[in-house]
């Protein structure tokens, strides 16, 4: 008896101990939900009453440099649907299908959705908007959006971009600096009921959104409108498949212009072909043509290989690896000085040149001005281009480059890499930004013009710069002079490969001696005739630049060239066996120039050799004992002797430094090397002379 009433004991404590640990830790867990974890659950219960909706937050304006506006965001009001207090849901959304020209099947199973609230249709216009708030439907509620506006339509439409339904940069500058224009969303919450009703004096919280900043472009809208101005005409005019202008201050490396054609509206890019939204000025690539002269003629003059009065003969086409690599100008244009070459846009004189420089000191230079690189621009979708590896420049690769061919680059390196030389040597970094600012009009950040690096020396700047201005004033670009202003420019043409298709183009920069605008104009795909740069894209140039300067108020300059005077011809002396400082003083006091090849003191060869008769300020080339090798590089293209008299085929090869022997007498009938090899200098030409 005992035992059973001690078990009965022991199973009754057993059930207390148990009872109370259930208790305490009831007690424990009640503590914690409601002493302890009281704010957690207090949100969490609110949460569940409260319909947060988010508040788009006002997009930033997109500003030209003066301030006008060219994206900006108004107010749309958005349709939304609470479908827990819709009565008839066919019927509604047969309503509003009339009103907003949607099929009805799409708004009904929106409106059949189980959820707080849908979107039946963001940001329609206010006529939509006015006729269904007329119709005063039960369950639809208006939210007010922003939406992008761009009050110039299709101006700048590449520079700019566009956003999409929610705000958010697609293209452009609106895709580029979409974080600095979004901004912050806001909210606001509204308690309701378990039904989704609202409660009459229930909570309601609303947090402000932070705007977007505001962006001022370093676009200027005139300039804006007059490039895309001469683009239109000159598209329909040429029958172009594509044209791009850029315009470029040289000075801070901001864009002025950038126009393209064809184009879209991005107030309706959705109905536009995604084709046409490319940004061709950074991400379509060409070959230059005879633009990119510009950067030979630089390299050549920084070298020291070649000065303005130096001497070369174009018969109209040069040898080179057993390629024949022909002139613009069937017969050649003879012989020229080093600025008519560039005046006449000689392709073998630019041949000759490049071959002077050689492949690795030219492929330096290509590197230097960051072609086959991306600028980096403020804009998405840039192309770097395409040039040769190192490894894979032959002798007839470094000629055709050195006139543009066989390498690509894209409008806006171009515009980059001349505007360095329109700066004295420095290449900046191109920008579209010049300024942010808040809301409220605070400055945000200035953008400063971003130092590159040096490619070449003030000095070899103004000089190509000079060299250019001849082209405008007596050569191949004089259709693109503006009266009272000196002009340096170059033309450039390059043919579509396998079609007849055309790239015209021309880059200038104005005014020469102190340029405020460098502007490359390229139609590419012309098909019409006539199709050279010479007679397409300088004169859009001239239109452009006309009007750009008139609108910038820079005012007119008078030629920084005296009258031209006669080159005097001097003789080469004999400094072979000199010592360096002694060769140099010999020179100089015939004004002769001095590149130097390899490295010592004491002169072992010169060219030209004694004795030839050149132009003042020709270059005279020395050699030590390490640099004979590069003596391959000054070869003379042997011009055509046919036809002359012994006295006058003399003179000629005098001045290029060659020497003549021949047999008979007469005029020449045949010779010997033929014209268009390239030889040494200094070498005989046999030649045989026949009776008239």
């Amino acid at each position: 008896m005992n035992n059973l009433k001690l078990e009965i004991r022991k199973r009754i404590t057993f059930l207390f101990v148990m009872v109370v640990i259930v208790m305490v830790s009831l007690i424990a867990r009640l503590a914690w939900i409601q002493i302890i974890q009281n704010t957690k659950y207090q949100h969490q219960a609110l949460d569940q009453r409260l319909r947060q909706l988010q508040v788009e937050p006002k997009r930033g304006i997109i500003y030209d440099k003066n301030g006008v506006e060219l994206a900006v965001s108004a107010s749309a009001d958005t349709v939304v649907a609470i479908p827990n207090e819709i009565n008839n849901p066919r019927q509604t959304a047969q309503q509003l299908a009339d009103i907003l020209e949607m099929p009805e099947d799409e708004i009904y199973s929106k409106l059949t959705k189980t959820a707080a609230a849908v979107y039946v249709v963001r940001k329609t216009d206010e006529k939509k908007a006015r006729k269904i708030r007329e119709l005063n439907l039960a369950g639809i509620r208006f939210t007010e959006e922003s939406k992008r506006f761009y009050p110039k339509g299709n101006l700048a439409a590449h520079t700019l971009g566009f956003v999409g339904i929610d705000s958010q940069g697609l293209q452009g500058i609106e895709l580029s600096y979409d974080d600095i224009l979004r901004g912050n969303p806001g909210r606001i919450s509204v308690e309701r009921d378990a039904a989704g009703r609202e409660i009459p004096e229930g909570i309601k919280d609303y947090v402000d959104p932070d705007d977007g900043h505001d962006i001022y472009l370093t676009i200027d809208n005139v300039l804006q409108h007059i490039a895309e101005r001469e683009l239109d005409k000159a598209m329909l005019e040429h029958e172009a498949k594509s044209g791009t202008i850029v315009m470029m201050d040289p000075q801070t490396g901001g864009v002025m212009a950038l126009a393209n054609r064809p184009t879209f509206d991005p107030n309706d890019f959705v109905n536009s072909s995604p084709e046409l939204w490319r940004n061709r000025a950074v991400s379509d690539t060409y070959e230059p043509g005879s633009t990119f002269k510009i950067i030979t003629t630089a390299a050549g003059l920084e070298e020291g290989v070649v000065n303005p009065n130096d001497t070369f003969f174009d018969p109209g086409h040069i040898e080179v690896s057993g390629q024949i690599i022909n002139c613009w100008k069937a017969g050649g244009h003879g012989s020229q000085t080093f600025a008519e070459v560039v005046q006449n846009s000689c392709n073998p004189g630019f041949v000759q040149v490049g071959q002077r420089i050689g492949t690795d000191v030219f492929y330096d230079y290509i590197e230097a001005f960051d072609f086959g690189r991306k600028t980096d621009i403020d804009l998405v979708g840039e192309a770097q281009g395409i040039k040769y590896g190192l490894d894979q420049i032959g002798p007839v690769e470094l000629a055709t480059m050195s006139f543009g061919h066989g390498i690509t680059v894209t409008p806006i390196q171009l515009t980059t890499a001349v505007s360095a030389i329109a700066n004295d040597g420095e290449l900046l970094r191109p920008h579209l930004v010049s300024e942010i600012k808040g809301s409220r009009g605070e400055l945000i950040k200035e953008i400063t013009p971003e130092k590159n690096k040096r490619v070449i020396s003030s000095e070899t700047a103004q000089k190509t710069r000079e060299l250019l201005a001849g082209v405008v004033e007596e050569g191949s670009g004089t259709k693109a002079a503006v009266e009272g202003y000196e002009i340096a420019g170059k033309t450039g043409t390059a043919k579509h490969y396998g079609v007849q298709l055309y790239d015209s183009s021309f880059i200038g920069m104005v005014p020469a001696d102190d340029p405020q605008m460098v502007v490359l104009v390229v139609l590419s795909g012309v098909s019409s005739y006539p199709y050279y740069g010479s007679q397409v894209a300088a004169p859009i140039f001239h239109n452009v630049v006309k009007d750009g300067l008139r609108h910038l108020e820079i005012p007119p300059t008078t030629s920084s060239k005296d009258e031209e005077e006669e080159i005097e011809k001097v003789e080469v002396p004999n400094v072979e066996n000199l010592y360096l400082s002694e060769a140099q003083r010999e020179l100089a006091a015939r004004d002769l120039n001095v590149k130097l090849e390899g490295e010592g003191e004491l002169v072992v060869d010169q060219l030209p050799h004694p004795e030839a008769v050149v132009n003042e300020g020709s270059t005279v080339v020395l050699f030590f004992e390490d640099g004979t090798s590069q003596e391959s590089g000054y070869q003379v293209t042997v011009p055509d002797l046919r036809g002359m008299r012994i006295r006058e085929a003399a003179e000629l090869l005098g001045e290029l430094n060659l020497r003549v022997r021949w047999d008979g007498s007469g005029i020449i009938e045949r010779q010997d090397p033929a014209p268009g090899i390239t030889v040494q200098s200094g070498e005989y030409i046999e030649v045989q002379l026949s009776e008239e």
